[in-house]
């Protein structure tokens, strides 16, 4: 079933801090910022400029900035850089028609997963940087609006 790692959950949180405060950042200024060792902001810096979501800025006053609006960096991008596919960790994932299923002929929970998938795929390309920066309660309407829950 799809989880949150603690490195993606962080790497989110990363950029997060970088869209509010705007700008060149340094790597120390965001571990002090997100209470975490500057090793570790620093590889989860690494994987975001390799994805893409950061650039780095070399010299004597360098640092980080993002590497997009915050309008233009999506959920999905920040976690692919960090950990590859979001969802690969659904049953049948990939191999739903692997002939090494035992239910390959006949499953019916196989719709619940890919469609589960697909829709989780869809909120994180959807979902941006500037989205997460909304106050909860106005981020959770937005949500609701976009993919409502039956039985609410």
């Amino acid at each position: 079933m799809f989880r949150v790692t603690r490195a993606e959950e962080q790497a989110v949180r990363l950029v997060m801090r970088m869209a509010h405060m705007g700008g060149q950042v340094t790597l120390g200024d965001l571990a002090d910022a997100e209470n975490l060792p500057e090793p570790t902001v620093a590889k989860l810096l690494g994987m975001l400029r390799r994805g893409g979501v950061v650039d780095a800025l070399r010299g004597r006053y360098g640092g980080y900035v993002l590497a997009g609006k915050p309008e233009s960096i999506s959920a999905a991008q920040i976690i692919y850089s960090v950990s590859g596919d979001p969802v690969a960790g659904f049953p049948c994932g990939e191999s739903a028609d692997s002939p090494d299923c035992p239910r390959n002929n006949n499953c019916g929970l196989r719709p619940v997963w890919q469609h589960l998938e697909g829709r989780l795929t869809e909120v994180l390309n959807q979902t941006t940087v500037a989205d997460l920066l909304k106050k909860e309660d106005v981020a959770t309407k937005d949500l609701n609006r976009l993919w409502p829950l039956t039985g609410e």
